[in-house]
């Protein structure tokens, strides 16, 4: 006898309301649409001002069989909150939980009846756990019963369940004819070699010369080693999924011979699938779960599994699975899955489930990618701007209808009677679900024929071939001047490299995922054993709330414990990987690097332990190196450790040092700078700076120019000698006008950040310069650069006072004169006092100078 239906009031009543009276009693038989209670609840009208009342309401059984137990009673109030409890249980003659084709498959009820209560008995069976579209669909209560049956199953065999990728995970496939034409190249050869080994065992003179020209000619394709085990199958358009198109817009040639006839797949398993599939076989039970059609599926699985042992029929297609974009584990496992493993070459169409093992991207066919899934988002690599994947349009649920428009019953199969959608909204979604998946399907046809008609694959060999041949040429070319001897002729013909394989057969993934299988069933089976019978027999027994009990035998915890082992420990500081206008921790690299153990910051620390960096240069890069003690590595460091799910030795990664002649990208640091930029000469703010020409020649100077500079300042040297010896102390703390720099300016000039600079040449006498008397013969000896700094220094309104002295000499030089009462006080001191010059008349001349400027700047 079944267990009773909960069944619970609708969640459109107008709540609160009153029982007022309970129209059947326990143990009585009751008939779908018989009435079950009547209410009363209070209602407020619209319009302002007026009066609530009260109004009265029934509600009839959804179901029919025989009334267990009310749970509620007369006068009682029930709010919304309530009504989430169940109200009443009923035990039914049959559950309708297995139901094929809209009938019943118990009791052969129809399940398509839709009456005024609003409850349809098809949305009690919605779960599809089989591998077909057309399977039965069940109740949670039967997926429980399932689901438990097959785990008690694969733990008595000692088994786990893995569902298997196909494409870029075991195979990698490509409609490029370009392989058909290499392989027919790679048979004729062979039957050329056997045909030429056949006669061989009969000797003949005659004709061995030609022999030997045909063995020297007769070239094999490089690729054909690798396109030994290649499979080969036509499909046709309506097993591609291709819309049919109509009117003007039909394609022609190629392209419309793929729409009529189809095209030919070319599969490459994955070096070393079948130890891989043979090994697993014992430990796992194995799903196909693809992206590709359901032709498309079957014909792989013919190819990898002839005889069906490893997969024996268990594959879901997109044509199953109700989705073009998302991969869900729930449509073959709905209750539980600890006991799930996936491996599958893209994580975002499974949103990085804990059940998910990533595999390195098989590509064989070099920049084919993968052909099934063109309509979904690419890939960028880790640390690209902004990982949010995100599914195109909405989930394209037109496969199956039945499991887009049913909901799922609570556990225990409670039936809550809903209001059904309009039926106006619910074609126009099914509508445009259905012109998404058209348009899907579009894009991947449009690539598949795009690598028909532009057969990349030709392109990418030729390339290779046309970078073979330069390089040959240039190792030939170096050849003559390494030998004393004269090189060899060779025809043209000859010149030519041999050709290079494209195609390479040394991937090894397989391996190394076979080996985190294996260590996956190791664990959970370790776990498994570690419990007695009785503790097993509780902990695999699903609780009442439909969650899935907490158990360390759980593949869901097991493979995040291995995944966070590898960077355990480790404490890193991303630079210049993710964008400064994104949130850190919103990243997909970020998260990635959390799930792998690694914890991450985004300043510099003293727990950061590695700085994972994209460039050269970054302020992070520098400040962690002038730290020390921190690994800085690129990003491929990170990369790789979470592909192969080991920490990598940092040693290859890691960033060089900048050479200290090397420019460095980092602003300047100086603390006694404010700018960046740097500070400008005071000795040349007459100068124009110019950018660097890469390709100045020494023919381009003019080196008259050069020597008559180098001319005028041995002159003006010469000159500066002659007056110091004349003068003596009387410049020792003062600068002459071709040295007139402020001490600021000399703390700021820096050689090594300034840029080159360009002179302007000012040749001209400036009128100031002219009809000074003596000091006109002095002037014509000086260099261009004095006169402009001179004339700056007039222009700005500098004292003309150029020497400094000391209020001793200003006193001795007072009492020698007889204005010295215009003196009213000693000049301050500006500069080192130096001794006084012992020649009278010198000092005559100099005091003289020094009371006409005092006397006409004083007044």
């Amino acid at each position: 006898m079944s267990s009773p239906t909960k069944v619970y009031l609708p969640s459109d009543l107008p709540y609160p309301i009153k029982v007022l009276s309970l129209d059947v009693k326990p143990s009585a038989s009751v008939q779908r649409g018989a009435r079950l209670l009547s209410y009363s609840f209070k209602y407020q009208p619209p319009t302002p001002g007026s009066r609530s009342e009260f109004r009265f309401g029934t509600w009839d059984c959804p179901l029919e069989g025989t009334v267990d137990a009310w749970r509620i009673r007369v006068g009682e109030a029930i709010t919304l909150q309530r009504a989430k409890e169940h109200v009443i249980t009923i035990i039914e003659p049959c559950k309708h939980g297995i139901q094929i084709g809209g009938l019943c498959g118990l009791c052969g009820k129809d399940m398509t009846v839709y009456d005024y209560t609003g409850f349809s008995d098809a949305s009690r069976a919605s779960i599809q756990m089989t591998h077909s579209a057309f399977g039965p669909t069940v109740s949670l209560e039967e997926a429980q019963k399932i689901e438990q049956e097959t785990a008690d199953r694969l733990l008595e065999s000692r088994k786990l369940s893995l569902i298997v990728d196909l494409d870029q995970t075991i195979v990698h496939a490509t409609v490029d004819p370009t392989v058909g034409e290499w392989i027919a190249e790679g048979e004729a050869w062979e039957a050329r070699q056997d045909k030429k080994t056949a006669s061989s065992s009969t000797p003949t003179d005659s004709g061995s010369d030609h022999d030997d020209t045909d063995d020297a000619e007769d070239e094999c394709n490089p690729n054909w080693e690798a396109l030994k085990d290649v499979r080969k199958f036509r499909l046709g358009p309506e097993a591609l999924g291709i819309p049919r198109r109509c009117g003007p817009a039909r394609t022609e040639g190629k392209q419309k011979h793929i729409e009529n006839q189809g095209c030919m797949y070319y599969i490459k398993p994955r070096p070393g699938w079948q130890d891989f599939l043979k090994r697993l076989t014992y430990k796992y039970e194995m799903h196909v779960y693809t992206m590709g059609t359901r032709a498309y599926a079957e014909e792989v699985c013919a190819a990898i599994d002839p005889d069906g042992k490893v997969f024996g029929g268990r594959i879901l297609s997109r044509d199953e699975s109700g989705s073009l974009t998302e991969k869900n584990l729930q449509r073959l496992f709905p209750c539980d899955t600890s006991m799930v493993v996936v491996i599958d070459d893209r994580a975002d169409v499974w949103k990085w489930s804990p059940n998910l093992i990533k595999v390195i991207p098989y590509d064989f066919f070099v920049g084919i990618g993968d052909i099934n899934s063109a309509f979904l988002p690419k890939v960028d690599p880790l640390g690209s701007a902004c990982y949010d994947q995100k599914p195109q349009g909405k989930l394209a649920f037109v496969f199956h209808i039945a499991c887009k428009t049913a909901t799922t019953p609570a556990l225990g199969e409670s039936v809550v009677p809903t209001v059904s959608p309009s039926p106006l909204s619910q074609p126009e979604e099914i509508e445009q679900a259905e012109r998404e998946c058209k348009a899907m399907l579009t894009r991947n046809s449009l690539a598949l024929e795009a690598q028909v008609e532009e057969r990349p694959l030709a392109k990418k060999q030729e390339e290779l071939q046309t970078a073979s041949n330069q390089t040959g040429e240039t190792d030939s070319e170096k050849t003559p001047s390494e030998s004393l001897s004269p090189p060899p002729s060779h025809d043209h013909s000859k010149s030519i490299s041999p050709r290079k394989a494209l195609l390479k057969n040394d991937d090894i993934e397989l391996k190394r995922v076979g080996d985190l299988l294996e260590s996956v069933h190791r664990w959970f089976y370790t776990a498994y054993d570690s419990y007695s019978a009785e503790e097993r027999k509780h902990k695999r027994t699903l609780p009442s709330t439909g969650m899935p009990s907490v158990k360390p035998y759980d593949v869901t915890q097991i493979i995040p414990r291995m995944r966070e082992r590898t960077l355990e420990g480790v404490h890193i500081l991303f630079s210049s990987v993710i964008p400064l206008d994104t949130q850190p921790d919103t990243t997909e690299v970020w998260n990635v690097a959390c799930m792998f153990g690694a914890k991450c910051y985004q300043e510099l620390s003293p727990r950061v332990t590695h700085v994972v960096a994209a460039k050269h240069g970054t302020a992070k890069v520098d400040a962690a190196r002038k730290r020390g003690g921190v690994k800085i590595v690129w990003l491929s460091w990170f990369t790789d450790s979470v592909a192969l799910w080991q920490r990598q030795d940092e040693t290859p990664y890691l960033l060089d040092a900048p050479t200290p002649s090397a420019a460095s990208l980092s602003p300047n640091l100086d603390p006694h700078q404010i700018s960046s930029d740097p500070e400008p000469d005071a000795d040349d703010w007459d100068v124009v700076p110019v950018a660097e020409d890469p390709t100045l020649e020494l023919d381009s100077i003019d080196w008259n120019d050069v020597n008559a500079e180098v001319e005028a300042a041995m002159n003006e040297s010469d000159d500066d000698d002659d007056v110091a010896s004349e003068r003596g102390g009387l410049r020792s703390g003062a600068t002459t006008d071709d040295e007139m720099v402020t001490d600021d300016s000399r703390s700021q000039i820096s050689t090594s950040s300034s840029p080159r600079l360009k002179r302007k040449r000012l040749r001209s006498v400036t009128p100031s310069d002219s009809g000074n008397g003596p000091n006109d013969q002095q002037d014509l000896l000086r260099s261009p650069l004095s006169k402009r700094k001179k004339l700056a220094a007039s222009r700005t309104g500098a004292s003309k006072l150029k020497e400094a002295f000391t209020a001793e000499q200003v006193a001795e030089a007072a009492r020698r004169r007889s204005r010295s009462n215009s003196l009213q006080r000693p000049l301050p001191s500006s500069g080192v006092p130096s001794p006084v010059d012992e020649d009278d008349d010198d000092d005559d001349e100099e005091d003289d100078f020094l009371a006409r400027e005092l006397g006409e700047d004083w007044g």
